[in-house]
């Protein structure tokens, strides 16, 4: 353990990067690989193995709860991000140019191929003008402030992690480490009570689930992490504390998933509420699993894993165009037998072969050009 940290210290991971000349945490790859591969799955194949017939009917409704849940490797991202990020930030507060270097590494890694996404979305008219600036100005998760509605689901992630770069420096900066860990175990206590009043009366949980303010806690997860793996004596602590996270916050997920929403309004209030804090302790525990485990991406299916991980934002960015593309050309008529679900996991393999294809082309030509630009490594910024 205190090797990984100071390895960690020295030669922090970029959330996005891939940087062949910095040595890196490779397990932390093996979580973004997963958290990819769950979007994946969530956008190709929940919506497409739903359906009204008697025929095998719990069978496909099984499997359309299952691929859903692959829309929580968001939220992975989001721990990730608060880890990797708050690490950064933290081993570098006392440095010279500490917002500079920082926001310049961001611009470089994420707005080349984010701009690319933009265009040829609007060149395509999947997207208006309107959503197009709020994509432009990383406000996707708040269409409506320009007018407009989410017209491409991926991009709302993107935004609440821009808006989380944009505040997160500054409050690392000013607080203690002390302070900091008051700040996080705050944010992690009081989002479910915000989320609460947010629902308000009508209980709308998608008008809520978009909302940085009302995901935060998964940041800040992340954050208390980072501070925690840079705590002399924490190493036994969390060494015992990552598979009760796993453990309880996995069975947490299913019996949620699992239990019939309430039907009064006050308790539909609180399970929504609640809804995401089991995905909180199952994400934590994932991150400090392939954190604390390194040989992890030394097994049969890492380099699999890897790979996603290293292609992972293109293919977070253009996954979904090319489902659409395929779905539409591709029509598969869904009755319920096996037949169709053949079918539809073929659609989906070839869908996700062709978007890792261009999320490839994408990774080693445009932002590989605009990576090799990035200022040069600050006290272990990687």
């Amino acid at each position: 353990m205190a090797h990984a940290v100071a390895e960690l210290k020295a030669r922090e991971r970029d959330p996005h990067s891939s940087d062949s000349s910095l040595r890196y945490v490779p397990g932390l790859d093996m979580a973004r690989g997963l958290a990819i591969l769950m979007v994946l799955c969530y956008h190709g194949m929940a919506d497409a193995v739903h359906v009204d017939t008697a025929l095998n009917k719990n069978l496909f409704h099984a499997l359309s709860i299952g691929f859903g849940l692959g829309l929580y490797g968001v939220h992975l991202f989001f721990v990730l991000s608060g880890f990797l990020i708050s690490g950064i930030l933290i081993d570098n507060r006392s440095s010279a140019g500490y917002y500079r270097t920082f926001y310049l590494r961001r611009a470089a890694r994420i707005l080349p191929a984010g701009l690319l996404m933009l265009v040829a979305l609007k060149a395509g008219s999947w997207i208006s003008w309107k959503f197009f600036f709020a994509a432009l100005f990383y406000a996707a998760n708040m269409p409506r402030l320009f007018g407009t509605i989410a017209e491409y689901g991926p991009l709302w992630s993107l935004a609440v992690e821009e808006q989380f770069y944009l505040v997160w420096p500054f409050v690392v900066k000013r607080c203690t480490r002390s302070a900091l860990i008051l700040v996080c175990s705050g944010i992690v206590l009081l989002t479910p009570v915000l989320r609460f009043a947010l629902l308000g009366q009508s209980a709308n949980w998608d008008s809520v689930q978009h909302k940085t303010w009302a995901v935060c806690d998964f940041f800040a997860a992340g954050a208390l992490i980072a501070i925690a793996v840079r705590t002399p004596g924490y190493s036994a602590l969390l060494g015992r504390i990552f598979p009760w996270l796993i453990g309880v916050g996995g069975l947490l997920v299913l019996a949620s998933n699992l239990l019939p929403e309430p039907q009064n309004r006050v308790a539909l209030r609180f399970w929504f509420a609640g809804w995401l804090e089991p995905w909180v302790l199952l994400c934590s525990g994932l991150v400090l699993l392939t954190f604390l485990r390194p040989s992890i991406a030394t097994g049969l299916l890492a380099p699999a894993f890897l790979f996603l991980a290293k292609i992972s934002y293109g293919l977070y960015l253009c996954h979904q165009l090319i489902f659409q593309i395929v779905a539409r050309h591709w029509v598969i008529p869904v009755d319920g037998s096996f037949g169709s679900l053949g079918l539809l996991l073929l659609r989906f393999a070839v869908a996700a072969a062709l978007a890792i294809g261009v999320a490839a082309l994408s990774r080693w030509t445009v932002e590989e050009f605009f990576l090799r630009l990035k200022p040069k490594p600050v006290h272990g910024i990687a």
